[in-house]
């Protein structure tokens, strides 16, 4: 066995060379190398990590067009990357670009304004974007993906809050286009966006998995979740609030309502528990305009309303195991 081991060690050394690669490590901070994030971002190579040391980097924006792992070191909070002014570059703190796959770990977003009202924490114009433990709050958007590259995006264990602007409409917490081909919201936190909706995707294909997403007592969000333009989606094991004060209370979860059509549209919405705390009697929990497959089971629906709504008289309908309950 230790001759083979050998034998295979020398073999991928003569392929590969005698060392494997590994990216470089730029740390920024005081008192490191870079003072500001975004001159780490154009000084790395594709395949580095950049490691933030805490504290406030303000109106520190960068065009990312690599593969890159930016993370923030631990400490008492993460390193915050505030805009106190209008965002130069139109898009947002990071603006993802080419077809760069891009890693965000441990870092706050906030501030985000632009021009056309669509200022982003992060801008994703690129490839493949992951978030991991990020805190986007009081942008115009807290993630605006779009642009012509199909992309997956993926969250987890991430909170936005209070992004939007109110009275308009168009600014979100989260918003995925159409050209991504797979985005996951999982074990994360969205809550009190300004008009717009506190998670929406276009993408045609969802998985919203265990994920707190609620108006509360003071968001003013249109639905608490949008899925326009359909696509199989996965909505589980997730606990989605709609509150007093929000724009649109006749749906609390929207498929399919309007915009393109993606090529599949089926929707599951298993394991949840909905809250309808808007004052409307008729809300409709989940309404689904058109869908080929419309699946809920194990769903907990508190407060008044309508479980499903549903336009296609033709599809493939499950109810099971769902409860319903007036709020106290």
């Amino acid at each position: 066995m230790r001759r083979s081991l050998v034998i295979i060690t020398a073999a991928l050394c003569a392929l590969f060379g005698s060392e494997i690669a590994h990216g470089a490590t730029l740390e920024v901070g005081p008192g490191k190398t870079y003072t500001k994030v975004s001159a780490a971002i154009k000084a790395a190579a594709s395949g580095d990590t950049i490691e933030v040391s805490p504290g406030t980097y303000t109106n520190d924006f960068a065009q990312i067009n690599k593969d890159l792992t930016i993370k923030g070191l631990a400490g008492k909070a993460r390193p915050h990357l505030q805009a106190t002014t209008q965002i130069s570059n139109g898009k947002g703190i990071f603006v993802i670009g080419g077809t760069a796959k891009v890693v965000v770990e441990r870092l706050e977003f906030s501030g985000a304004k632009v021009k056309d009202k669509n200022g982003a924490g992060i801008r994703m114009q690129g490839s493949s974007l992951e978030v991991r433990d990020c805190y986007f709050h009081d942008n115009q958007n807290g993630i605006l993906s779009g642009g012509a590259v199909p992309h997956t995006v993926h969250i987890e264990r991430s909170e936005f809050a209070n992004n939007g602007n109110q009275g308009s409409g168009y600014e979100h917490n989260i918003y995925i286009s159409g050209d991504c081909t797979e985005f996951t919201l999982r074990e994360s936190y969205s809550h009190g966006a300004k008009s717009g909706h506190n998670v929406k995707s276009r993408a045609k294909l969802n998985y919203i998995l265990y994920n707190r997403i609620m108006d509360e007592a003071t968001g003013t969000a249109s639905y608490s979740v949008d899925l326009p333009q359909g696509g199989r989606s996965y909505v589980i094991g997730n606990l989605i609030q709609q509150g007093p004060k929000a724009e649109n209370k006749g749906t609390i979860l929207s498929y399919k309502a309007e915009g393109a059509t993606n090529p599949i549209l089926e929707l599951f919405v298993i394991n949840n528990t909905f809250v309808n705390d808007s004052g409307k009697t008729n809300t409709n929990f989940v309404r689904a305009k058109t869908a080929t497959k419309a699946w809920l089971i194990n769903n907990l629906f508190i407060g008044p309303g309508n479980m499903l709504s549903l336009g296609s008289a033709n599809a493939d309908k499950k109810d099971q195991g769902n409860l319903k309950a007036q709020a106290n």
